[in-house]
């Protein structure tokens, strides 16, 4: 609870130090650019020096609030602010009681060591090894570039105005070193990615506008404009403030640290250096002047991006051969996996095979002696040892079918017969199936309906009548007495589709995929009181795949349908395709 209250507390502290400086700017900047009785109404830095001196309050204070290396950083932006407070008052004529601008100019300059060490060591990305070299080369590019638009906008004209050297040399320093600060903070935050820091933000738009002021301030210098009233001067009073926004919100909000990217992502990102050097070339070209200066920075320009290019396309290099070996090495695991697997496929069908054909024997003589023990060839059997002879063989029975109906999926697995399918009727197919179940229907007093259309399929017969008798098995087993059973097939375009409907007691809707896996059961008991191992839909689906075709389950909570599609005989598909793998063993 009382972390929250502190939390609370802070927010709204936070909140109403950033309302005040909201306030204090709608108020200064209006001042210093609006005139009073024909004069500027404000000396140019007067407000500068109270709004700086604001600033460094702050940014005192938010040094106090950290540690470490954030500490340090606004404890050196404090001092600068203070020194800058210092010079606006000089050059205001608020200290000394006239205007000093040589020695606030010496003054600005001394502010812009520390200004320049809290900016370096401010904590905003995560050092990581060999991640530096990108941001490096980006920088280079960016110093170079921004000298060189810089100079042709600005400080051209301050060369060819005639000034003293110590002049010059200040006016080129000051729009330099600010834009520069402005657009290395824009590149870092670029540069990085991780948690918001809206601190960091705050000061890269300060130094944007510190950069205008800077710029303007050279430009007016030359041509021997007033700074009073103008927006040079705002830019001035408005800058400490935004830096001063930017303490609050480091004293008030985490600031985590941002990790460097080693690739930028997007279409326009990556190459937002490039186009910015390119930029600063081509305006150099259109507008520049023929100088050494402008031909040397031009130069440098076109050397780091030189450089920079030759860099990427080495990290590309390097990129796609790891690739290309990582590659290489999951295709060696992936076929080692596939021939280890293949491998270990065949010895199962082997072991498979093997089993189920060793089966079959002691299967076939105990199925012998217990329909001989059956019919009394061994004497009279006891009505009890007879039931119990009975469930034995209803038993083995269920065994030997187990065993071919694994033996028919292996077989069906591997394609290890081939037949050519023929035409045949549908009729008789279906004919034959229902003639074979017709006892189990009687049995369970279910009656089976026939409903076809006249239509021939492109098929071998034998594993389509197992399909069916798998299909038909199925419904009469889930079946009630005195409901019905209805085979129905429909040519339809290239296909005749058949389906098997029956009224029982349905499919959930969650198993109308799964119920054609192998040894699938709807329900735990389905095997023991219905008897089957659950291979029977398997092979059926195999089966009618194997004849190009598809099988699916469909229930509506009364009873449930099965279809499966089957190549027309006219279709021009059989004509044109090649004997299918099919075949069961007889």
């Amino acid at each position: 609870m009382s972390n929250t209250q502190a939390n609370v507390r802070s927010s709204r502290s936070l909140a109403i130090i950033l309302g005040a400086l909201l306030v204090l700017a709608l108020v200064a900047v209006p001042l210093v650019v609006l005139p009073a009785g024909g004069q500027a109404g404000i000396s140019p830095g007067s407000l500068g020096v109270m709004t700086a001196l604001v600033a460094a309050a702050l940014a005192a204070r938010t040094a106090l609030l950290r540690r470490g290396a954030m500490r340090f950083s606004w404890s050196m932006l404090g001092l600068y602010l203070g020194i800058y407070a210092v010079g606006d008052a000089l050059y205001s004529g608020l200290l000394g009681g006239s205007p000093q601008p040589s020695l606030a100019d010496i003054v600005y300059l001394i502010a812009f060591v520390p200004a320049g060490l809290g900016l370096l060591c401010y904590p905003i990305l995560e050092l990581s090894r060999g991640m530096w070299r990108p941001l490096l080369i980006d920088a280079a590019l960016l110093v170079a570039s921004v000298a060189l638009v810089v100079h042709t906008l600005v400080l051209r004209h301050v060369h060819g105005a005639g000034l003293e050297l110590v002049t010059v040399t200040i006016l080129s320093i000051y729009p330099l070193i600010s834009t520069w600060c402005a657009a290395l903070m824009v590149l870092v935050l670029a540069r990085s990615r991780g948690g918001q820091r809206p601190d960091a933000t705050l000061m890269g738009l300060a130094y944007v506008v510190y950069a205008w002021g800077d710029n303007g301030y050279a430009f007016l210098s030359v041509s021997g404009a007033d700074l009073a009233g103008t927006w040079v001067d705002a830019c001035y009073t408005l800058a400490p403030l935004l830096l001063a926004a930017a303490a609050a919100v480091a004293a008030a909000t985490p600031t985590p640290r941002r990790e460097l990217r080693r690739h930028l992502s997007g279409s326009f990102t990556p190459v937002l250096a490039d186009l910015f050097g390119l930029g600063a070339l081509a305006l150099a070209a259109v507008v520049g002047p023929r100088d050494v200066v402008s031909a040397a920075l031009g130069l440098l320009t076109v050397v780091i991006l030189s450089v920079r290019q030759v860099a990427l396309t080495s990290a590309s290099w390097k990129l796609r051969g790891a690739l290309e070996r990582r590659i290489d090495e999951r295709t060696q695991e992936l076929r080692e996996l596939t021939a280890h697997y293949e491998r270990l496929d065949a010895r199962k069908r082997e072991f498979i095979t093997a089993t189920s054909h060793e089966l079959r024997t002691p299967l076939a003589a105990i199925r012998g002696g217990l329909e001989m023990l059956q019919d009394g060839d061994a004497g009279e059997l006891n009505p009890t040892a007879q039931r119990i002879v009975t469930i034995a063989s209803r038993g083995s029975e269920r065994l030997s079918r187990l065993v071919d109906d694994i033996i028919d999926l292996e077989k069906l697995d591997s394609g290890a017969f081939a037949h050519d399918p023929s035409v045949q009727p549908v009729e008789r197919l279906v004919t034959e199936a229902v003639q074979t179940l017709a006892p189990l229907a009687a049995q369970h007093a279910v009656e089976l309906r026939i409903d076809l259309a006249e239509a021939s399929v492109w098929c071998e017969p034998d594993p389509i009548v197992q399909v069916l008798v798998n299909l038909l098995g199925n419904a009469l087993k889930f079946s009630d007495g005195g409901t019905q059973v209805v085979v129905r097939a429909r040519r339809q375009a290239e296909e005749v589709v058949v389906s098997v409907r029956d009224q029982g007691r349905g499919i959930p809707s969650d198993q109308l995929e799964t119920i054609f896996r192998r040894f699938h059961q709807i329900e735990k008991d389905d095997s023991r009181e219905k008897g089957g191992a659950g291979l029977g839909l398997s092979i059926s689906q195999l089966i009618v795949h194997q004849h190009g075709g598809r099988m699916w389950a469909e229930s509506d909570g009364d009873g449930a349908t099965f279809w499966f599609t089957l190549p027309a005989a006219d279709s021009p598909t059989p004509a044109t395709a090649p004997p299918a793998r099919m075949t069961l063993s007889a």
